[in-house]
Protein backbone atom coordinates (compact mmCIF):
# COMPACT_ATOMS: atom_id res chain seq x y z
CA UNK A 1 0.00 0.00 0.00
CA UNK A 2 1.44 3.56 -1.21
CA UNK A 3 0.23 5.35 1.94
CA UNK A 4 2.42 3.57 4.00
CA UNK A 5 5.00 4.73 1.85
CA UNK A 6 6.63 8.24 2.92
CA UNK A 7 8.78 10.61 0.64
CA UNK A 8 11.67 12.91 1.15
CA UNK A 9 14.60 14.91 0.28
CA UNK A 10 17.18 12.55 0.58
CA UNK A 11 19.92 13.02 2.79
CA UNK A 12 23.62 12.44 2.69
CA UNK A 13 22.99 9.14 4.82
CA UNK A 14 20.90 7.76 2.09
CA UNK A 15 23.81 7.53 -0.46
CA UNK A 16 24.68 3.92 -0.16
CA UNK A 17 20.88 3.00 -0.39
CA UNK A 18 20.66 5.10 -3.58
CA UNK A 19 23.57 3.65 -4.97
CA UNK A 20 22.12 0.34 -4.19
CA UNK A 21 18.90 1.31 -6.04
CA UNK A 22 20.75 2.91 -9.22
CA UNK A 23 22.47 -0.47 -9.06
CA UNK A 24 19.49 -2.33 -9.17
CA UNK A 25 18.02 -0.65 -11.78
CA UNK A 26 20.81 -1.38 -13.69
CA UNK A 27 20.83 -4.92 -13.27
CA UNK A 28 16.56 -4.87 -14.38
CA UNK A 29 17.62 -3.14 -17.64
CA UNK A 30 20.60 -4.79 -19.03
CA UNK A 31 19.86 -7.87 -17.37
CA UNK A 32 23.28 -8.04 -15.66
CA UNK A 33 25.76 -6.42 -13.34
CA UNK A 34 27.08 -3.00 -14.45
CA UNK A 35 29.34 -0.72 -12.65
CA UNK A 36 27.06 2.23 -11.68
CA UNK A 37 28.12 5.64 -9.82
CA UNK A 38 29.69 5.16 -5.93
CA UNK A 39 28.26 6.15 -2.63
CA UNK A 40 30.79 8.57 -2.31
CA UNK A 41 29.53 10.17 -5.90
CA UNK A 42 26.40 10.56 -4.87
CA UNK A 43 27.14 12.41 -2.07
CA UNK A 44 29.46 14.37 -3.90
CA UNK A 45 26.99 15.35 -6.61
CA UNK A 46 23.99 15.03 -4.61
CA UNK A 47 24.66 16.85 -1.42
CA UNK A 48 28.49 18.15 -1.78
CA UNK A 49 30.06 21.28 -2.76
CA UNK A 50 29.73 20.23 -6.69
CA UNK A 51 25.46 19.52 -5.84
CA UNK A 52 24.16 19.29 -9.52
CA UNK A 53 21.43 16.84 -8.85
CA UNK A 54 18.84 16.38 -6.81
CA UNK A 55 18.22 13.17 -4.66
CA UNK A 56 14.49 11.79 -3.54
CA UNK A 57 14.12 8.55 -1.56
CA UNK A 58 10.69 6.87 -0.46
CA UNK A 59 11.19 5.29 2.74
CA UNK A 60 8.73 2.35 4.17
CA UNK A 61 9.34 1.48 7.74
CA UNK A 62 12.75 3.03 7.67
CA UNK A 63 14.15 1.40 5.03
CA UNK A 64 14.51 3.38 1.49
CA UNK A 65 12.21 1.33 -1.07
CA UNK A 66 12.75 4.25 -4.19
CA UNK A 67 15.21 6.74 -5.60
CA UNK A 68 14.88 9.33 -7.85
CA UNK A 69 17.38 11.89 -9.01
CA UNK A 70 16.69 15.00 -11.05
CA UNK A 71 18.17 18.15 -12.34
CA UNK A 72 17.31 21.52 -13.82
CA UNK A 73 17.40 21.76 -17.53
CA UNK A 74 16.41 24.36 -20.25
CA UNK A 75 14.52 24.08 -23.34
CA UNK A 76 15.81 26.35 -26.18
CA UNK A 77 13.04 25.28 -28.57
CA UNK A 78 10.63 25.44 -25.69
CA UNK A 79 12.12 28.71 -24.39
CA UNK A 80 11.21 27.32 -20.61
CA UNK A 81 12.69 25.75 -17.57
CA UNK A 82 12.17 21.95 -17.04
CA UNK A 83 13.61 19.34 -14.93
CA UNK A 84 14.82 15.90 -16.14
CA UNK A 85 14.45 12.77 -14.49
CA UNK A 86 17.60 10.75 -14.63
CA UNK A 87 17.06 7.84 -12.44
CA UNK A 88 13.83 6.46 -11.14
CA UNK A 89 14.00 3.21 -9.29
CA UNK A 90 11.33 1.43 -7.54
CA UNK A 91 11.86 -1.96 -5.45
CA UNK A 92 9.81 -4.55 -6.49
CA UNK A 93 7.94 -4.76 -3.02
CA UNK A 94 6.82 -0.86 -3.32
CA UNK A 95 5.20 -1.40 -7.04
CA UNK A 96 2.18 -1.42 -8.36
CA UNK A 97 0.93 1.34 -5.57
CA UNK A 98 0.80 3.95 -7.08
CA UNK A 99 4.40 5.48 -5.67
CA UNK A 100 5.64 5.89 -9.27
CA UNK A 101 2.67 8.31 -10.21
CA UNK A 102 4.01 10.03 -6.53
CA UNK A 103 7.47 10.35 -7.47
CA UNK A 104 7.21 12.18 -10.69
CA UNK A 105 4.76 14.38 -9.11
CA UNK A 106 6.95 15.34 -6.62
CA UNK A 107 9.47 15.84 -9.07
CA UNK A 108 6.80 18.43 -11.03
CA UNK A 109 6.15 20.12 -7.82
CA UNK A 110 10.13 20.70 -7.32
CA UNK A 111 10.06 21.82 -10.87
CA UNK A 112 7.30 23.99 -10.92
CA UNK A 113 9.20 25.36 -7.54
CA UNK A 114 12.00 26.76 -9.90
CA UNK A 115 10.15 27.98 -12.77
CA UNK A 116 9.44 24.81 -14.73
CA UNK A 117 6.97 24.02 -16.90
CA UNK A 118 7.95 20.41 -18.31
CA UNK A 119 9.63 17.15 -16.65
CA UNK A 120 11.42 15.12 -18.95
CA UNK A 121 13.10 11.32 -18.92
CA UNK A 122 14.58 9.04 -21.07
CA UNK A 123 14.30 5.16 -20.65
CA UNK A 124 15.87 2.15 -21.53
CA UNK A 125 13.62 1.23 -25.30
CA UNK A 126 13.63 -2.20 -23.55
CA UNK A 127 11.80 -1.70 -20.36
CA UNK A 128 8.24 -1.84 -21.62
CA UNK A 129 6.95 -1.56 -18.14
CA UNK A 130 8.27 1.63 -17.67
CA UNK A 131 7.36 3.10 -21.29
CA UNK A 132 4.16 1.49 -20.36
CA UNK A 133 3.80 3.42 -17.29
CA UNK A 134 4.91 6.96 -18.33
CA UNK A 135 2.59 7.10 -21.47
CA UNK A 136 -0.19 5.77 -19.02
CA UNK A 137 0.44 9.34 -16.76
CA UNK A 138 0.80 11.30 -19.57
CA UNK A 139 4.24 11.69 -21.21
CA UNK A 140 4.68 11.31 -24.66
CA UNK A 141 7.22 9.54 -26.83
CA UNK A 142 9.64 12.57 -28.05
CA UNK A 143 9.25 13.18 -31.68
CA UNK A 144 12.93 14.97 -32.24
CA UNK A 145 15.64 14.03 -30.04
CA UNK A 146 17.83 10.43 -30.41
CA UNK A 147 20.44 10.45 -27.34
CA UNK A 148 24.03 10.51 -28.31
CA UNK A 149 26.94 10.09 -25.74
CA UNK A 150 30.49 10.98 -26.31
CA UNK A 151 32.61 8.78 -23.74
CA UNK A 152 36.33 7.29 -23.04
CA UNK A 153 38.94 8.08 -25.56
CA UNK A 154 36.28 10.10 -28.03
CA UNK A 155 35.77 12.15 -25.20
CA UNK A 156 39.92 12.84 -24.64
CA UNK A 157 40.42 12.87 -28.10
CA UNK A 158 37.86 15.89 -28.45
CA UNK A 159 38.66 17.53 -25.14
CA UNK A 160 42.93 17.39 -26.72
CA UNK A 161 42.06 19.26 -30.03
Amino acid sequence: MASDISIRNAAPTDAEAIRSMIEALAHETIGKHQQVLSAEAVARYGFGAEKCIECVVAERDGHVVAAMLMFDEFSTWRGEKGVYVLDIYIAPQARGAGLGRRLIARAAEWGRTRGARYVRLSVDQKNIHAINFYEAIGFKEGAHDRVFLLSGDAFDEINAQ
